[in-house]
Order: C-alpha cells, then structure tokens, then sequence
C-alpha cells in the first residue's frame, strides 16, 4: 500500500518538479570531473540516484507541478522551518557537503563514505500539510531501499553498506557510474567487457533470488568502485513476499521479463560500449506493450549477442536462466557470442 502511495506521488508531483534539479546535478557531475585522477570524482545525483520513474499514467498533474516550482529545499543540514519541532535534530550528518541531488533524496560526501539521505523541504508556497506529506513520503522511500538492503545483506555486485538509519544509509564512496564510463573512457578488450556483463547478471540473479524487483534498472544506478561494478540504488524497489515465485510475480505493472528486457540494454550497452537507454514504462510506451522484435538493434555480431536478444524478445522466464546461458558461454565449452 505505502509503495502505491509512493509511486502515485512520484507520478503526480515528483517527477514534473524534478525536470529542472536534474539539470543541476549534471553541472554538479561535470565540474566533479575537474582535477581528479582517472576516472575517479565525487558521487554524484546519476552515480547514486534516487530518480524516480516516469509517469505511468497519460496525464500530468499541471497544477501540482506549478506550485512544486515554489517550494525550496530545506537547507541540507536536514533542518526544517516547520513550526512542528524536526525528528531529525541528532543528525549525525549535519554540516556534510552535498554532491548530488535526485528528486527524492540528496548524496553527501563523508571522508571516504557516501550518504544517501531523504530530501526533505521547508514550508513555502504549499500548505503545511503539504509539505509534511512530501516529506514523509521522501522518508519512507528511503525506509523502502534500507529493508531492501537489509533483505540483500552483502553481496560482491551490490553496493557495500556501512550503516543505515532514520537519518540516511552510509555507502562506499564509488569512482563513478557506468553511464559516465561508458561516455568517458575508450573501449577495452572484450576480457573487461565480460566480466562486467557476467557480473551484471550474476547480480540481477542474485536480487531476484531474495524476492525483489529493482525496478530502476539504468546504466546511472551501476556505480564503479575499485574497477568493479556495484549496483547501487533500491529506492524504487518492490520487496516481494518471501514464499512467492518471482517468476509467477506481478507487482505494479512489473514482472521478471521487463526486469530481464532492461537487463538486455545494460548488457548490450557494455557490448557496444555505447550509452543506450530504454525504460518500459516511459510515455512513448503508454499502453505498455512489449517491444516489437523489430525495434532492436541487431546484434547478431556483439558479444552475447544471443542472450541479448533472449532478454529483449521476452524468452528468459528468470534471471537464472539468464546466468545458466552466460555460465554456459564462459565455460571451456561455450562460445563468444
């Protein structure tokens, strides 16, 4: 039920008002590339992004967005104007630099952590109530992605983390994200390109054997850290029941085939070492029907070609399967393709 209201409040009010901060943190992550070593700068907003989706609905809330257009951020020491005293007067993170922010949360730079808070915003333009339902839905979206963590514990391809609390989730400090990678640095030899790959699956697998869709799955949410790739952002994602098959799931227009058809365009985004990005549930797509085979690209030629294609047409009924094949291709036996 919280994660309809979430989703609702997403749609609705959250992502028109959120066009204009995406523009800022893409200057924050440009400038975050000067003076630094090779591919290492500050966490940013697309490395650890709390992007909500786009509407899944026809229509926008017109009037919601104009008044979102006057509300102004609570500063980032988390501190509200409410006259209502703030839960958060022992925030151990108060004073933190901020390096990124999404629309539902902002990222502040520990000395060598990542923090990973909700946004919460001042009375403005808006109604008291308002606002202090903006703010208790940014809280419990990130309540969502720290039972996400719980459930996952530590796994090699997820992000690594250190701490959570009502006050935000501590993360390493990655080098970057796949996105600005992949736009940044030349392609290498086809030895890094299948150990990324193979280690994507074998953490979407790893997500779906605990009962979870991530749900946002883009090239932004991969982080880099220590030349490996760590998945990173759960704040959209739906904890399933644990006695359930996921493969029999569907949960707010979800299922394990759209997972493994996004799964298809981070993998063939490796292999043309091209940014490509997709999202079944965007606007052009509004009747959300399956893709026609003849709107992918061919890629009978790249590397794990076959199984990119298998994600695309919908022929993977899990994860697993997609590892079974890509264990398959890395044996002495398989093949490259």
């Amino acid at each position: 039920m919280v994660f309809s209201i979430i989703r609702t409040w997403l749609n609705d009010i959250t992502w028109p008002f959120a066009t204009n901060e995406s523009h800022q943190s893409k200057n924050i992550a440009k400038l975050q590339l000067i003076n630094t070593r090779p591919f290492q700068k500050n966490i940013t907003e697309s490395e650890l992004s709390l992007n909500a989706q786009a509407s899944r609905t026809d229509g926008q809330n017109q009037v919601v967005q104009s008044r979102m257009d006057n509300i102004e951020p609570a500063d980032v020491l988390g501190q509200s104007h409410s006259s209502q005293p703030s839960p958060f007067l022992h925030d151990p993170y108060l004073g933190l630099p901020v390096i990124g922010s999404g629309m539902t949360g902002i990222i502040l730079k520990m000395e060598d952590r990542a923090v990973k808070k909700a946004k919460q915003y001042e009375l403005g333009h808006l109604q008291e109530g308002d606002v202090e339902y903006i703010n208790k839905i940014n809280q419990q979206i990130l309540e969502n992605e720290i039972q996400v963590f719980e459930r996952l514990g530590s796994f090699e391809g997820i992000i690594p983390v250190f701490r959570t609390s009502q006050y935000g989730i501590e993360l390493a400090l990655a080098q970057g994200d796949l996105e600005s990678y992949l736009e940044t640095y030349p392609e290498p030899e086809n030895s890094l390109k299948t150990s990324w790959m193979s280690s994507l699956v074998n953490t979407f697998a790893y997500v779906h054997s605990h009962n979870i869709f991530v749900d946002d799955i883009a090239l932004r949410n991969i982080l880099i850290l220590d030349e490996q790739l760590k998945l990173a952002d759960f704040g959209q994602s739906i904890l399933l029941p644990p006695d359930i098959d996921i493969t029999s799931a569907y949960e707010n227009d979800l299922n394990v085939r759209i997972e493994i058809l996004h799964v298809g365009w981070l993998l063939y985004s490796i292999a043309s070492w091209h940014v490509h990005k997709y999202y079944f549930f965007g606007p052009e797509n509004p009747d959300l029907s399956w893709p026609e085979a003849d709107s992918f690209p061919d890629v009978d030629d790249f590397l794990w070609g076959k199984i990119i294609k298998k994600c695309w047409h919908g022929e993977y009924t899990s994860m697993d399967d997609v590892k079974d094949e890509a264990d398959q291709l890395l044996s002495p036996l398989g093949g490259c393709d």
